[in-house]
């Protein structure tokens, strides 16, 4: 058997390894700079931000349509007439009454109340609702006493009443206005006529239009004694 020498190869050893936090360069030893970059947020922290905001996004805007889509208003104390009506009061009832002649043109004063919480603005009065052409009683002429400030008292002064336009009610306070109508030239039966107790009225409320049939807090009846047909 033949044995073959080899010459012994020396051992080579491994490189030092540097510790947790430091290198080597050129025998001397640096420490390592910790990463600047922000720790990153678990997925499950940030899902359940944006729960958190979405849930407080569905709260504002349910409590915003709350506040302005139940917002109601209401009659106000008072209520005005002139020389040419009668007012009766039968238990809670109030009625005025204005004698049927078609064509005329009569003036009643009613009042708005604003209960709130918030203030709105009324932008527009009439008796009927639709388009304007096909209202039974077709408005004249509107005006109104606005308050001057919030501790201002309801009153009904036709000769200082200014012709109405878009007209802000806060919380709590009351807008008399002052109501033409055309007594409209339809037949009546003797005894007969004509009557409504509420007001169409567009108003604005948190910036939300809204249109609401309001109590008067009376009835205006337009009464044809002997009857008409018109000719």
């Amino acid at each position: 058997m033949t044995l073959t020498l080899r010459p012994a190869v020396p051992a080579v050893a491994d490189p030092p390894i540097a510790s947790a936090g430091s290198t080597r360069s050129g025998g001397r030893r640096r420490l390592a700079m910790p990463d600047a970059r922000p720790p990153r947020t678990p997925p499950a922290r940030g899902r359940w931000r944006l729960l958190v905001a979405a849930t407080l996004a569905v709260a504002l805007c349910t409590g915003y349509l709350s506040a302005t889509l139940g917002h109601r208003l209401d009659h106000g104390s008072s209520w005005w007439h002139g020389a040419d009506a009668e007012s009766r009061t039968e238990g809670p009832r109030t009625e005025l009454r204005f004698a049927f002649n078609p064509g005329r043109q009569i003036t009643f004063g009613a009042s708005i109340r604003n209960p709130g919480p918030s203030p709105v603005t009324i932008t527009g009065i009439a008796v009927d609702d639709g388009p304007a052409d096909q209202h039974v009683f077709k408005v004249a002429r509107l005006a109104a006493n606005p308050a001057v400030d919030d501790s201002t008292a309801v009153v009904f002064y036709p000769a200082t009443a200014a012709p109405f336009g878009s007209i802000r009610v806060g919380a709590g306070m009351e807008l008399p206005v002052f109501v033409t109508i055309t007594i409209p030239d339809v037949e009546q039966a003797p005894g007969a006529g004509l009557f409504f107790d509420d007001l169409a009225v567009d108003y604005d409320v948190l910036g939300l239009p809204r249109h609401q049939r309001v109590p008067m807090g009376f009835r205006l009846l337009v009464h044809s004694a002997s009857g008409y047909v018109p000719r």
